[in-house]
């Protein structure tokens, strides 16, 4: 009975072997974690960076005082601070910094590295950065840049405060960066640093726990040419270009993957930090000491069939896959995971399949179609074409007309899209405020797809002279978002089948390229998405309303407008009680609609795509990219 039982056991594993898809895959590359994705950063340095692509990087390389406690957006656990405390006020947060961290080029993490690296961003301030996160907590509400810090310290009135010649006001910007220094200080005997702050900010630690808190080495910096600390010269690193930037292409952080090359248009590089801190998890399970994957290559890919096929031959472990692309992949899928990680309720569909997938991501981002109100021209502008009302081009100010903006909107099949691009996983916006958060509302009015709306509004805009004249533009999007093509080319046949006048051209351009005319504000409707920094309806009025938001100052909003969003947003800022917040951020959803500033087009569900043999991988919402802590991940089958 014996013999039988062995023999039987020898067929049963031979027959296993030999069967497809059953123990016969090999982990392919099993030392290298390979991405292929369509998005290459604008910057390594994350004081700068703030798109997702770039914090993806950033993530893996450098650390902060604390991190998210894995899946939980909103629960923190010790990273560079073993240990921090808030004041009964809620204005002043203490830190203990973490002993014997050495950065990947040598240097010893200090508590004043902490402090310098939060000041140098801050002095920054990069037009359309992200510091207005951590300025407006330390200097109170409507202060968006450094210039409005100088501006008040040296009590100098400029109603614009974008116009102040820091070379002229001197003292008022040393003044500021020394307010900036009480506000942010360290005590390298004490071990501590502590940040003083104008207002209570309930998020700052989800602000923190991201790249924008990132650790950097001042002597290291000082010596690479940045900016040495000093009150006098701060100004001499403010606001610079993406390549300016002295981290545009280096990286010294304390994260677990050191920085090894990036090779522009094709590929970044990490390495394993062999000499990783890190001696107990961060949370139950997790790893410690060095990172079991030792090699991270982020291959810059931007057409969807390279990335299939890269998929197919098991050359990569995670790729960006469209909405409008899940059906293609799906086949290829072993297991669905439902929860956000394996831990989590999972379904067996495919015995044969040689991916997992992780569906079911309630996202908190969104995509809008955001029109600009007075297009920058300044050394030409291809996207307007003739520049003016007469068949062959724009007007700057062509959306300056609320009749051309509502037409747009009614322009827009939201049906068609969500089911055809979307797969159906996406709800159509209210608004800037998302699903479920404070602000929304079920019943607030939205444009629908409305073909005979749309055509009276085209015929009452510029006086009636639109209709006749007919217009032509550039409709641009990212290139390899094949999700924001399909909003673009569903815009433009829906625009074009009303009138044979009107000729609008579907253009691509490489992110970086795409986010520079953004931010020139050169583009006429900017098709770009939100994914919250941290969980307020502040944080998604601000950059779709705000006259200086991260969006909405492209879109140039005329200042009465401008003033009335701004005036609303410092009111929900200032206050604490959700009864008294939610009637304001009501009107602000509401404003935007009655002013069709946007076309909100969709908040989705995501889905995420791993070969079967990438373990460990979880769903952050706050996370930029599901390749941000590659050193949770192991690769077994």
């Amino acid at each position: 009975m014996k013999r039988w039982s062995v023999v039987f056991s020898v067929v049963v594993v031979l027959s296993l072997l030999i069967t497809p898809g059953v123990l016969a895959r090999e982990v392919k590359n099993p030392d290298t974690f390979v991405v292929a994705h369509y998005g290459e950063p604008e910057s390594l340095d994350p004081a700068w960076m703030y798109d997702t692509s770039s914090a993806a990087v950033a993530y893996n390389v450098y650390e902060s005082v604390v991190a998210f406690n894995r899946m939980k957006a909103d629960e923190f656990v010790p990273a560079l601070a073993t240990e921090w405390n808030l004041s009964d006020d809620g204005l002043t947060w203490t830190f203990k910094i973490r002993e014997g961290v050495k950065f990947h080029e040598g240097g010893t993490l200090e508590p004043h590295d902490i402090a310098y690296s939060l000041q140098r961003g801050m002095l920054q301030d990069r037009v359309d950065g992200p510091q207005i996160l951590f300025l407006e907590p330390f200097f109170g509400v409507g202060t968006s840049t450094i210039l409005d810090v100088v501006n008040q310290v040296g009590d100098l009135k400029v109603e614009d405060s974008s116009t102040i010649d820091l070379t002229v006001n001197v003292k008022a910007a040393e003044d500021a960066c020394k307010k900036l220094k009480e506000a942010v200080s360290a005590d390298d005997k004490a071990g501590t640093v502590t940040l003083k702050l104008a207002q209570p900010t309930p998020w700052l630690l989800q602000i923190l726990a991201q790249q924008w808190g990132a650790a950097l080495d001042m002597e290291w910096q000082v010596k690479q040419g940045d900016w040495d600390g000093d009150c006098a010269t701060w100004t001499k690193w403010h606001n610079p270009a993406a390549e300016a930037s002295v981290l545009f292409n280096k990286m010294n952080g304390t994260g677990p993957y050191k920085f090894d090359h990036w090779t522009p248009g094709e590929e970044i590089v990490l390495v394993a930090n062999e000499n990783y801190w890190r001696t107990e998890p961060k949370w139950q399970g997790g790893p410690t000491g060095p990172a079991r994957i030792k090699r991270v290559n982020l291959k810059l890919v931007e057409e969807w069939g390279t990335r299939l096929a890269m998929f197919q031959a098991g050359d990569i472990d995670y790729g960006d896959v469209d909405a409008a692309f899940y059906s293609q992949v799906d086949p290829m899928v072993k297991t669905i995971y439902w929860e956000g990680d394996e831990n989590g309720q999972s379904e067996e569909v495919n015995p044969d399949g040689q991916l997992i997938a992780f569906r079911n991501l309630a996202r908190p981002a969104q995509t809008g179609a955001m029109m600009n109100f007075k297009v920058n021209t300044e050394g030409g502008n291809p996207f307007i074409l003739s520049g003016k009302l007469d068949g062959q081009g724009i007007p700057p100010d062509f959306f300056s007309d609320i009749h051309v903006r509502k037409a747009f909107c009614y322009s827009f099949d939201w049906d068609t899209f969500i089911n055809d691009a979307s797969q159906g996983e996406a709800v159509q916006p209210k608004g800037p405020i998302p699903m479920d958060m404070l602000g929304y509302r079920a019943d607030q009015p939205t444009y629908s797809y409305d073909p005979a709306k749309a055509e009276a509004e085209f015929k009452a805009a510029w006086g009636g002279k639109l209709w006749e004249t007919g217009f032509a533009m550039q409709l641009v999007y990212n290139t390899g978002n094949d999700v924001r093509r399909i909003a673009a080319e569903l815009i433009k046949a829906n625009v074009e089948a009303l009138n044979p006048k009107f000729k609008i051209d579907v253009v691509s351009l490489p992110w970086a390229n795409f986010l520079e005319v953004r931010t020139q504000g050169k583009l006429p409707i900017m098709i770009s998405g939100w994914l919250e920094d941290y969980h307020d309806p502040s944080n998604w009025v601000q950059p779709f309303m705000h006259p200086n938001g991260s969006y909405s100052r492209m879109q140039n909003f005329p200042k009465e407008l401008g003033d009335q969003f701004l005036e609303l947003i410092n009111q929900g800022v200032k206050l604490t009680d959700p009864k008294e917040r939610a009637p304001i951020y009501e009107k602000l959803q509401n404003l935007a609609y009655e002013n069709a500033i946007t076309i909100f087009l969709y908040q989705p569900y995501d889905r995420h795509y791993f070969q079967e043999w990438v373990k460990g991988w979880y769903y952050n919402p706050l996370m930029p990219e599901p390749y941000a802590d590659i050193y949770s991940l192991s690769k077994e089958m």
